[in-house]
C-alpha cells in the first residue's frame, strides 16, 4: 500500500478546474501546462457515456452540472484569484465542485450517511478496496490524500485520524491520479476533469523599479534576440498577450546564469499581465508585472542550488525566491529573499 498525503496553507491555495476536452492522459495534461501547479489531482465523478461531471460543478460562472434544484452538498468554492472556501453547494461563487463527502466540521459521516456507488464502493456490508484520492481541510491548511488501497469508510477514517475537519473523496479506482514535481500516481485513463492546485506567491512587497524596462510586441518582435541565448518570446505572458515588458538587467542576469551552467535556462513565467498575475495567485506587487522577474529552472540543478549561485551575482540587491519546482529571480533595487 502506498500513500501520498500533505497540505498547503489555505490562504495561498488557488484552485483551477482543468477541462480535458482533448482527452489527454494525466502526463500529457501536465506537460501541456506552461505553469506547473503545486499539485494535480483527478476531479469528481463523471459519466463514461457523456464524459461529463455527475456532481455539483461550476467553472468560471457556468454551471457544468447540478443534480437537482433542491439538492445541496458540501464542497470547494472560489472566485478566480481567491483562496477556496469549504461551503454548501450550489453557491454564488464563480467556481465550485464536490464529490463523495466523508467529513463535515470534524464529524465523520456514518456508513449509512455516505453516498455509496455500488460499482466503485461496494456496500456497507461488503465495501470495495481500491485506490482513492481526497481533499479537505485541517485547521488553516488545504489537505490532500491518495491511498492505493482503501474502502470508502477507510478514506474517511484516515482523514478523521489525521484530525481533518472537512474531507471528501475524489473519483477513484482505476482513475485515481495525482502528480507534483516530485512524485506521481499515474493512470493512463482519460478523464474529463482535473483539479489543479496553485500557490499564491510569497514574494515580498516591492515597488516598481527605477530601471530601464523595454516594451515589445510578441507578434512583431517575438523572435528578436535579447542576448546570446534569450529571445523576446521566452518572456511572454502565458495568457497570450501581445505586449511584453522586459528589463535589460533581467536579461543580463539570466545570460550570466546560462553561461555559468552551460545549460538551457527555462523561463516558466516571465512577464505577467495584471489579470494573469491575479489568476495564478501572484502578489499584487509582483515584479513579474513590471518585466523585472522570471521563474526559472535548469535541468539537473535544484532550486536551492540555483538560488545559491544567483546570490553570488547579486548579494546586496534583487529578489531570490526558492520554490519546490523553480527559482524566482528579479532585479529589484533592494534585497529580498524568501522561500515559497
Amino acid at each position: 500500500m502506498s500513500v501520498h498525503a500533505g497540505g498547503f496553507p489555505l490562504d495561498r491555495v488557488r484552485l483551477e478546474i482543468y477541462q480535458n476536452t482533448g482527452k489527454l492522459t494525466m502526463r500529457q495534461v501536465w506537460n501541456s501546462l506552461s505553469d506547473k501547479p503545486a499539485l494535480l489531482l483527478n476531479g469528481p465523478f463523471f459519466s463514461w457515456n457523456t464524459f461529463s461531471a455527475t456532481c455539483h460543478m461550476k467553472i468560471r460562472g457556468k454551471v457544468i452540472f447540478a443534480p437537482s434544484p433542491t439538492y445541496t452538498e458540501w464542497g470547494w468554492a472560489w472566485n478566480d484569484g481567491e483562496a477556496p472556501e469549504w461551503c454548501k453547494l450550489p453557491c454564488d461563487k464563480d467556481n465550485y465542485f464536490t464529490n463523495t463527502v466523508v467529513l463535515v466540521n470534524g464529524g465523520p459521516r456514518t456508513d449509512k450517511q455516505l453516498i455509496w456507488h455500488a460499482d466503485a464502493d461496494g456496500t456497507p456490508a461488503k465495501p470495495r478496496y481500491t485506490s482513492r484520492p481526497g481533499t479537505g481541510q485541517k485547521d488553516t491548511r488545504f489537505m490532500y490524500y491518495i491511498n492505493s488501497s482503501c474502502s470508502l469508510p477507510g478514506i474517511r477514517d484516515a482523514m478523521a485520524a489525521g484530525s481533518w475537519e472537512q474531507g471528501m473523496m475524489g473519483d477513484g479506482g482505476g482513475s485515481t491520479m495525482g502528480k507534483t514535481a516530485d512524485w506521481e500516481y499515474y493512470s493512463s485513463r482519460r478523464i474529463p476533469y482535473f483539479i489543479l492546485v496553485y500557490l499564491a506567491d510569497n514574494e515580498p512587497k516591492g515597488e516598481k523599479t527605477m530601471i530601464t524596462i523595454n516594451a515589445y510586441s510578441l507578434a512583431k518582435n517575438g523572435g528578436t534576440k535579447l542576448s546570446t541565448n534569450f529571445a523576446v518570446k521566452e518572456f511572454a505572458c502565458r495568457d497570450g498577450s501581445d505586449t511584453i515588458f522586459i528589463s535589460p538587467a533581467l536579461v543580463t542576469l539570466l545570460q550570466k546564469i546560462r553561461t555559468h551552467y552551460g545549460r538551457a535556462v527555462i523561463i516558466n513565467s516571465g512577464y505577467r499581465t495584471e489579470p494573469y498575475n491575479a489568476k495564478v495567485g501572484g502578489a499584487d506587487y509582483s515584479q513579474h508585472k513590471y518585466g523585472t522577474a522570471a521563474d526559472i529552472t535548469i535541468k539537473g540543478v535544484t532550486p536551492a542550488a540555483l538560488a545559491a549561485y544567483v546570490e553570488t551575482l547579486m548579494p546586496n540587491t534583487g529578489g531570490i525566491g526558492i520554490y519546490s519546482a523553480f527559482t524566482h529571480v528579479d532585479v529589484r533595487e533592494v534585497k529580498a529573499r524568501w522561500n515559497g
